[in-house]
């Protein structure tokens, strides 16, 4: 591959890092109940805590976006360079490492294929890298697992997925190729309720309702997951800020924070940044450079 080749796989991937890292940004930037937010903190997570993590993960997805070119993994050591103790965006970066590891696809549908097939690629050496990231982090929902913990050593990163799809929302989006984030992203494109933003909220609204938040379940159990996606389910499409508040209200007095179904609409949001650069001047460029990236 030649300089000029070079180049233009570096400003692609550089693309890449500013848009998953935007697609944090604008999930975190509209208000959703529940979720810490522009006007606020809840106990487990500031609003500064999610930018920052953003930030941090843009020059992430932006090496792996550059593996993927050259077919190279492992994938979690670049969640453990930005690992720290107020790190707030792990099953974001679960979601979105896949995706910017898979952005060489030409389009949407190619992108979901490959990141589902690398994915099921992950083995030890991400697994190693995701549960020191873990001893770092350290989750306040995760606790003792009872057969396989994180802190234990030899496991296939997609076997504990495949495991952990049983309970935990993200852990199931990646092993079921990404479904709910491809709807939220045709929710998205529709545009229903006539902005990006109260879009979002009613997509968030919606996929609380229709699946109990794998962070609530795990940290408070089914019956209260149960009840809050029942809750939910009584709010109407492109719901009113009043509506949207009552429900924040009721979240908040209680610190449940359906964090899960939060990093699904940052999934949904980074498939349609994806999808917007597809389809916005990089097609050409990837068409011409697929074949020489893949020698």
């Amino acid at each position: 591959m030649g300089i000029e080749g070079s180049r233009e796989i570096s400003g692609f991937c550089n693309r890449v890092g500013r848009l998953l890292s935007l697609a944090s940004f604008i999930e975190a930037s509209v208000p959703k109940p529940g979720n810490a937010g522009p006007t606020q903190d809840i106990p487990s997570v500031r609003y500064r805590d999610l930018l920052d993590s953003a930030m941090k993960l843009e020059g992430s997805y932006q090496e792996a976006c550059l593996r993927g070119f050259h077919r190279k993994l492992p994938l979690m050591d670049l969640l453990y360079k930005v690992s720290s103790g107020r790190f707030a965006l792990l099953g974001t970066a679960m979601l979105l490492l896949p995706l910017a590891y898979s952005a060489s696809s030409l389009n949407l549908e190619g992108l979901i294929v490959r990141a589902s097939q690398v994915i099921r690629s992950m083995g030890r050496e991400d697994w190693k890298w995701f549960s020191d990231s873990l001893s770092i982090i350290q989750p306040s929902y995760l606790g003792r697992m009872e057969r396989m913990d994180y802190r234990s050593g030899d496991l296939e990163f997609w076997r504990v997925l495949e495991w952990s799809a049983t309970f935990d929302t993200v852990s199931r989006e990646l092993m079921e190729g990404y479904r709910r984030s491809l709807r939220i992203f045709q929710l998205l494109r529709s545009n229903r309720c006539g902005s990006f933003t109260r879009t979002i909220q009613h997509a968030f609204i919606r996929l609380l309702s229709e699946e109990p938040d794998g962070l609530i379940l795990r940290k408070w159990g089914s019956r209260t997951a149960l009840n809050i996606s029942l809750l939910a389910s009584k709010i109407p499409d492109c719901p009113s800020e009043g509506e949207l508040e009552k429900l924040n209200r009721f979240l908040i007095s209680r610190r449940i924070n359906p964090g899960s179904t939060a990093d699904l609409i940052a999934s949904g949001i980074a498939l349609y940044e994806l999808n917007e650069l597809f389809n916005n001047g990089f097609r050409s460029f990837l068409q011409r450079g697929c074949d020489r990236v893949a020698q």
